[in-house]
């Protein structure tokens, strides 16, 4: 039976009806973090397709609330229907499939018979890069070449280790030149593309097919130049593709894992043209700017993380960013099975990142932390004393004790010898004292500081 051909007004209309349907049943967690996401896109072939805007969302979806949203969407099209869940940058209705290209962005002057594809990820963006010390140059310098390619800073020379921004500044640069102006044909390839399309293009005997899609273009990023570092004729032939590049004015940018000076086995006549516009490099994120990073992460995967354990990551990571991005996507998917998101589940989370040596979090560094803090001995905090001098500091560490560990309110009253209700009432009162005093809550974000390192 043919499936009834509905126009995107009357999908988002049906979705919202269903959703209405499904708020009655599923957690209001759930539905904000998997269900609203959800956009159907599409009804075909009795088939009702929806977008994610992460892949990993597919399988909570599917394995959880496959049979919830089947029969809201039966109920409300009176049709009988399967469920498929497509990532939304990945995805095209079939609808537009004959008004759009199949390649991110298209130049004016080329046909469909002719399709460029500037090999962009639209999802790299400058509002989506992070600024800080360690990449700010970097940053600036790609801003001003977007706003004029070809005419500063060409080529741009960017440097740096591994997994530091580079590719994401790449696509940033691309992306804004062609929402500037979408004439523009931008190219992004790395350098072994360009390496195994020059040796096809020899064995194919289509040189001339290759050099025009490389010299006749606006824009060219081409990542990790070492890769022909010791290529003879791929280099003679990027050189002769930049020259013709550069004497056309356009914008020429490159990226390098390692400085100018320290790529081995590359023409001197490269080296020396690299170096023609302006050389800039990405360092080491610095902790400040590794913590945005991790909540800028974890925002984009509707996650809540708080302070203290985005703190613990950043220093029980590397410098890698791809790092920081695997560590929150292990918390998203412990998120979708249920669990909370702890300090324990953060050092799981690290197990195959850290590079420096995780610490135990349990009461005896809790105490120890707060009494070197405060200028007190361990014992006086275990003390039966009643002094407002021991009961605020021992109120503060049971508190970090219940918010930093997994241990129950009647352990932490084992460790300090109190009574489990003491322990309730403890960290009740500096849980709203937290809310209410700033200076407070210097004091806590210093300890929990000083207790994660």
């Amino acid at each position: 039976m043919e499936t009834h051909r509905y126009g995107g007004e009357e999908l988002c209309k049906i979705w919202d009806n269903c959703k209405e349907e499904l708020k009655k049943t599923i957690s209001s967690l759930h539905f904000d973090t998997y269900i609203s996401p959800l956009k159907l896109v599409e009804i075909r072939d009795e088939t009702a397709h929806f977008t994610v805007p992460f892949e990993f969302c597919i399988n909570m979806v599917e394995t959880k609330y496959y049979n919830d949203i089947k029969n809201v969407l039966i109920e409300e099209t009176h049709q009988y229907l399967t469920l498929a869940f497509h990532v939304e940058s990945e995805y095209t209705p079939e609808s537009k499939k004959n008004t759009e290209p199949d390649y991110a962005y298209t130049s004016s002057h080329y046909t469909d018979k002719e399709p460029f594809k500037s090999n962009l990820n639209p999802k790299y963006t400058f509002d989506s890069f992070i600024i800080g010390n360690s990449n700010r140059m970097a940053y600036a310098a790609a801003v001003a070449i977007s706003d004029s390619p070809g005419n500063s800073y060409n080529p741009l020379f960017i440097y740096g280790n591994s997994g530091l921004g580079k590719t994401h500044l790449m696509h940033a640069i691309g992306n804004q030149i062609v929402q500037n102006d979408p004439t523009k044909k931008v190219l992004y390839v790395t350098s072994e593309i360009f390496t195994n399309e020059f040796i096809e293009a020899i064995a194919n005997k289509k040189n001339n097919e290759f050099r025009n899609k490389y010299r006749k273009i606006d824009v060219l990023l081409i990542d990790d130049i070492q890769f022909i570092s010791k290529m003879e004729r791929t280099q003679e032939e990027f050189f002769y593709t930049f020259s013709t590049l550069y004497e056309d004015k356009k914008q020429i940018v490159i990226s390098c894992d390692s400085p100018l000076n320290k790529i081995e086995v590359l023409e001197d006549r490269l080296r020396t043209r690299f170096g023609w516009g302006l050389i800039v490099d990405i360092q080491v994120p610095d902790f400040e700017t590794k913590v945005a990073i991790l909540n800028r992460k974890a925002s984009e995967n509707s996650i809540d993380v708080d302070n203290e354990i985005l703190d613990y990551i950043a220093y029980y990571t590397s410098d890698n960013i791809r790092e920081l991005e695997g560590v929150i996507n292990h918390l998203s998917i412990s998120l979708m099975q249920g669990k909370e998101i702890t300090l324990n589940l953060a050092k799981e989370a690290l197990k195959h990142y850290q590079t420096n040596d995780v610490h135990e979090i349990n009461s005896s560094v809790i105490i120890d932390s707060v009494s070197r803090y405060f200028n007190l001995s361990v014992e006086d905090i275990l003390s039966k004393k009643r002094t407002k001098e021991l009961v605020f500091p021992r109120q503060i560490s049971m508190f970090l004790c219940k918010s930093l560990t997994d241990m129950s309110y009647p352990n932490i009253g084992k460790a300090f010898n109190k009574d489990h209700t003491t322990v309730m009432y403890a960290c009740d009162q500096i849980a709203k004292q937290v809310e209410s005093n700033p200076e407070l809550k210097h004091i806590m974000d210093e300890l929990k500081k000083n207790i994660i390192v």
